[in-house]
């Protein structure tokens, strides 16, 4: 029994070997013209062929952080995740995907934080309209007290009927 299980083991690993080959392949054949495309599309500086784009480009990523140097677009940061980061917006961009769509992704992907201006929502208007109300609380309080102190008599007056 032992010498039947050997080479079934050594032929279901062949053919797993063989059909992940075959899946590669066929994955690189897929993604070849869309790699093909982006290479006609991208000039030898690395720019965009269409000024356009181009502009898109650049307005896209000078609006996403690189989230290792997090204080810097990925448009300017030289870290290798900026790299991936711009060679992703340039392939979106390139298979015709809207501005939106690709912060959306973005978002989704790596969250809030990836991007410099995120939209107006209920949770980025209470963390930015917070210290302003609490200032405008701090000074109601001051006020309240101020006028309350004020109406108060001064100790060193002597009490009426005590003379």
């Amino acid at each position: 029994m032992r010498r039947t299980a050997a080479p079934r083991a050594a032929s279901s690993a062949l053919l797993a070997v063989l059909l992940a080959a075959v899946l590669g392949a066929l994955l690189a054949g897929a993604s070849a013209p869309v790699r093909a495309q982006a290479a006609r599309a991208v000039d030898a500086y690395g720019q965009l062929e269409d000024p356009a784009l181009q502009a898109r480009f650049e307005h896209i990523t000078a609006q996403l952080r690189c989230l290792v140097c997090q204080n810097e677009s990925i448009a300017d940061s030289n870290v290798e995740l900026a790299s991936d980061l711009r060679r992703q917006v340039r392939e979106m961009l390139l298979a015709g995907q809207s501005d939106e769509t690709i912060f959306k992704f973005m978002t989704d992907r790596y969250g809030e934080f990836v991007r410099f201006n995120p939209p107006l929502e209920a949770k980025t208007l209470f963390i930015w309209g917070a210290p302003f109300v609490m200032l405008l609380l701090g000074v109601l309080i001051v006020y309240r007290i101020v006028l309350k102190r004020s109406r108060m008599p001064l100790d060193d007056e002597p009490a009426p009927g005590s003379m």
